[in-house]
This record gives C-alpha cells, sequence and structure tokens, in this order.
C-alpha cells in the first residue's frame, strides 16, 4: 500500500455497527455490517464445532490467543471477532489503540479479569500495534492480562519467530504467554474462494526453548480438520487448570450444542451471542453438575 493512502486519524476509518467494537478494527476496510459468526463460520467449514467447542472452554478460561495467515483477506480479523463474542460479559475489553496505545489502564484493571485486544500486529498501520507496544503487551501477559490479536504469519513458529526477532525482540520467557496460535489458509473450492483454519497448535516448553505442538490440522483447504478431543482435553487441563473428567464432558457437550444451534438456524451475530448467554446462565464450568448433565434439549442448550 502506498504510504500516501494510509490514513492515520481516526475519523478516516469505518465505524463499525456493533458499539463494543472501536472505529479501526476492521482495518482500511469497511466494517461489514453482519460479521460472520461462530456458527456460519462452522457451517462454512472454516472451523468444526469441536474445535469451536475447545476455543469456547479456551476463551472463558482466560486463554491468549493469535489468529495468523500469511496472506490479507484470509478472514483473519471474521474469525477473531466471532471468536470474542464467547468472552464473558463480566470481562473487562480493552481495544488497544495502536501507535497511539498508553496502557494507562493497567492501574485500574484487574488483570485476571481483563482482555487485552488488538486487531493486528504489525507496522501496516497506525491503528495496529507494533514496537515497543507489542514488549509492553506482552509484559502484561506476564502479571496475569490475557490476549487476543491477529498478525501476518503462516504458523505459530513465525509467529514466535517473529515476535522474538528484530525489531520486536520479544523475551522468549514472555511468549510462553500465547496459548493458542489459529492459522487460517485459503484455496479454491467448487464455488469459488474458500478460507479455512488449517491448523491450531500451542506453544510447549522444550529443552529451554519454546516448541510448537499442533492440536488440529487439515492437509488442505478443502480436506477436514482432524483434532483428537484426548489432546484438546489435556491442553485444557495441564494449560487451564480444568478437571479432566469435566473438561470431557463439557468438550463434548459444547461440540454437541454448537451443532443443534446450527440446526435450530441460530446463526446470526446476535442470535449467537444470545444463545451463549443463555448457555452460560444454565450451566457454566464452575457448576459442575449443571455444566455436565440435562439441559441438551433446552432451547439454547
Amino acid at each position: 500500500m502506498r504510504c500516501d493512502r494510509i490514513p492515520v486519524t481516526e475519523h478516516e476509518f469505518s465505524r463499525s455497527p456493533w458499539p463494543d467494537e472501536p472505529p479501526g478494527w476492521w482495518g482500511y476496510r469497511e466494517s461489514p455490517s453482519n460479521p460472520l459468526s461462530l456458527t456460519q463460520l462452522i457451517a462454512s467449514g472454516t472451523l468444526d464445532a469441536r474445535v469451536a467447542a475447545f476455543l469456547w472452554i479456551a476463551l472463558e478460561h482466560h486463554a491468549t490467543l493469535i489468529v495468523a495467515a500469511p496472506e490479507p483477506r484470509a478472514g483473519k480479523t471474521t474469525l477473531l471477532t466471532a471468536l470474542l463474542d464467547l468472552i464473558p460479559p463480566e470481562i473487562t475489553r480493552r481495544y488497544l489503540r495502536g501507535w497511539y496505545e498508553r496502557f494507562e489502564f493497567v492501574e485500574q484493571d484487574d488483570p485476571a479479569r481483563t482482555y487485552l485486544l488488538c486487531n493486528e500486529i504489525s507496522s501496516h498501520l497506525p491503528i495496529y500495534l507494533w514496537g515497543r507496544g507489542v514488549r509492553r503487551l506482552f509484559e502484561l501477559l506476564q502479571d496475569g492480562f490475557a490476549m487476543a490479536t491477529t498478525v501476518h504469519a503462516a504458523g505459530a513458529g513465525e509467529v514466535l519467530a517473529l515476535f522474538h526477532g528484530f525489531p520486536l525482540e520479544v523475551p522468549e520467557p514472555h511468549l510462553a504467554s500465547i496459548d493458542l496460535v489459529l492459522t487460517l489458509g485459503m484455496g479454491l473450492g467448487p464455488r469459488g474462494m474458500v478460507r479455512r483454519l488449517m491448523r491450531m497448535e500451542t506453544p510447549v516448553p522444550a529443552d529451554g526453548h519454546l516448541d510448537v505442538q499442533v492440536l488440529a490440522e487439515r492437509v488442505t483447504p478443502l480436506s477436514p480438520i482432524v483434532s483428537k478431543p484426548g489432546a484438546l482435553v489435556r491442553v485444557l487441563t495441564e494449560r487451564f487448570g480444568l478437571d479432566g473428567k469435566l473438561a470431557s464432558a463439557e468438550l463434548a457437550r459444547r461440540e454437541r450444542v454448537l451443532l443443534r444451534w446450527l440446526a435450530q438456524g441460530v446463526t446470526g451475530r446476535d442470535a449467537v451471542r444470545r444463545a451463549v448467554a443463555a448457555y452460560r446462565q444454565r450451566a457454566t464450568l464452575k457448576d459442575a453438575p449443571a455444566a455436565c448433565n440435562g439441559a441438551d434439549n433446552e432451547p439454547g442448550a
């Protein structure tokens, strides 16, 4: 993009019709009037119900998550925005202001109850986070804040290399705060371009450095995504501290719930938000008996 075309003031960016999204959340593109919901992304094949159920649980437990893709317009912000609808309402959302962010809120916010949301980590636009702001962001993750963002990269390995290398130079121990990296890819299907979650990975310590464990993967954009429930449950127990039996039961239940919502036509973003809220009222992971038994056939369950 030519430098003389980069907007530099907030009013030049498209305003989202969703009041909880700041100007510029969708970058230099016009904000969509009806962003795709999580169930619509499942229906389109971007991800499956099992992976979506896992991400739902992880986000409720303060997961730091990065959506990556090597190509532009691969659907990074679309997927991230849909996933943010799963964050509990009592959690404070702090939308970072790119080059202008001063992190003045850190003295008043409870890290364990705050998500730091960044539309992209890159040097492409002033509304994206870069340089010392990225290092400060990872420092805050050490204090217990959680983060969700997007980045241009072809997988977790490239994400770690980008952050650790020049000019960002985030210390490798700080990168261990990243819980999940979701990598999108694009391909041609029978009806045109498709956007797919190609891999879901988690950084893991190995011999004094960070390695990458693949949790879900597909071979090509048109092949199914493959994940093993046992591996997903292990991450929920080892990384987020859930009880193994509860995590296994809740993962299976939420997968069924998402598929039921699809069958019932719960597809719009508002409808998904209402369904998630209703589900959360009836059964949470903190109420094990309610979470693991019954209510599957109730509206919104």
